[in-house]
């Protein structure tokens, strides 16, 4: 498997790591729901978010996990739901790395 760190740098590595498990603390779960009620919606990140999505990962790779939160609860709706949508590509990534990577003995 890619290592998780190489993927996600910082904090975010940790997170994946929960998110695997079905634990996704830096989003309510309402927020996740909205985010995919439209599967045609799912485009990249619009330029007008862009900023803040970045800001928000940064946030999230450098910081303690309650100013992420803080982050993420700060960001426009669209740049959210943005940032959520981003997130789970990573854990699909994530995901579809640790199934290819061989057992080891």
């Amino acid at each position: 498997m890619e290592k998780l760190s190489t993927l996600a740098p910082g904090r975010l590595s940790e997170l994946l790591v929960q998110g695997l498990r079905g634990h996704h603390p830096l989003f309510e779960a309402a927020a996740i729901r909205a985010a995919f009620e439209d599967p045609e919606a799912d485009v990249p990140v619009a330029t007008e978010d862009a900023n803040e999505v970045g800001q928000a990962l940064l946030a999230i790779c450098r910081e303690e996990p309650a100013a992420a939160r803080d982050a993420v609860e700060t960001l426009s709706e669209s740049a959210r739901t943005s940032l959520i949508r981003l997130y789970f590509r990573l854990l699909d990534r994530a995901s579809s790395e640790k199934g290819r990577a061989a057992p080891r003995h």
